[in-house]
């Protein structure tokens, strides 16, 4: 299996928190956006296809302007009963987002794609978790939405940030909801045969004395 040290890796997309974990992992990394228009839900696509899909057509895109390499994307959709939020387009698309979230559970789904340049082959898969915002009275979303925090996130909102005010349970992975499932990205690559694991332990662990193992402290 290939370690992550050996390989190019291309981030298709221009979001900050993106970049930030994937160089949290140790990766070198280029950026190179997709900046093909978000797709169209199809009639009766489920949510979670959609953003696999989504997230596998920005990989591919940016794939194809590259010799070698592997090729990261990945698309998060808010769904909130029968709606599905992208990223709000005005202010007042926000506050309506943000309405409808306050006082409800919510499922975030983040679609991650990893696309070998140099073969097209690619491994896709999802991450799903869900969110509950206590109620939110109108200034707090008039003070939420002055932050400015809203304008490039899924939703109208970044948990890292100050909507963490208001959330008060989460359920499944933290990072998913960030905007990028780590654990989910590691089995692509897996699937693949790349390892982000660089450093293994030598040797095996040391076992407690006798001494000590009758002596505890």
């Amino acid at each position: 299996m290939t370690t992550s040290r050996k390989v190019r890796w291309i981030l298709a997309s221009a979001s900050p928190r993106r970049r930030e974990m994937l160089a949290g992992l140790g990766l070198r990394f280029a950026v190179d956006p997709c900046v093909l228009p978000e797709p169209a839900i199809r009639g009766g696509e489920r949510p979670r296809a959609y953003a696999v899909r989504a997230a596998r057509m920005k990989a591919r895109h940016v794939a194809a302007r590259h010799r070698s390499g592997l090729v990261v994307g990945a698309d998060t959709v808010v769904v909130c009963g029968d709606a599905i939020f992208g990223k709000p387009s005005t202010r007042k698309e926000a506050r309506h987002m943000l309405q409808r979230l306050s006082g409800r559970w919510h499922r975030v789904i983040t679609g991650v794609s990893v696309c070998d340049s140099a073969s097209l082959r690619t491994a896709s898969g999802h991450s799903e978790s869900r969110v509950h915002f206590r109620r939110m009275s109108p200034a707090e979303i008039d003070w939420y939405l002055d932050t400015g925090e809203y304008s490039d996130k899924a939703g109208a909102y970044g948990i890292q940030g100050c909507a963490a005010l208001f959330i008060d349970r989460i359920e499944g992975c933290y990072f998913n909801v960030v905007g990028f499932p780590v654990a989910t990205f590691e089995r692509l690559c897996r699937r693949l045969g790349y390892s982000l694991i660089t450093h293994l332990p030598v040797g095996r662990p040391r076992r407690p004395r006798a001494s000590a193992a009758a002596n505890p402290t």
